[in-house]
């Protein structure tokens, strides 16, 4: 990876934690639960939304991807 060279990581997201990311003004994400301790952030937005499809969707009604960019 070079300077300046972005790289867009995914992650699936439900309801609840999407308006807290929207509450931050989209700054950052919300602390994680206790049972979900490890942020995960995928690289394949694809792989992100069979994530949210097989496990937000089933567990709250309604699964989202976000993508978010990382810049060095």
């Amino acid at each position: 990876m070079t300077l300046n060279e972005t790289t867009y990581l995914f992650r699936p997201v439900n309801q609840a934690e999407l308006d807290l990311i929207q509450q931050s003004g989209w700054k950052q994400f919300p602390p994680r639960l206790p049972e979900q301790p490890i942020f995960y952030p995928v690289m394949n937005e694809e792989y992100a939304i069979q994530i949210s499809k097989q496990w937000n969707v089933p567990a709250y009604g309604v699964g989202y991807v976000t993508r978010f960019a990382r810049s060095i």
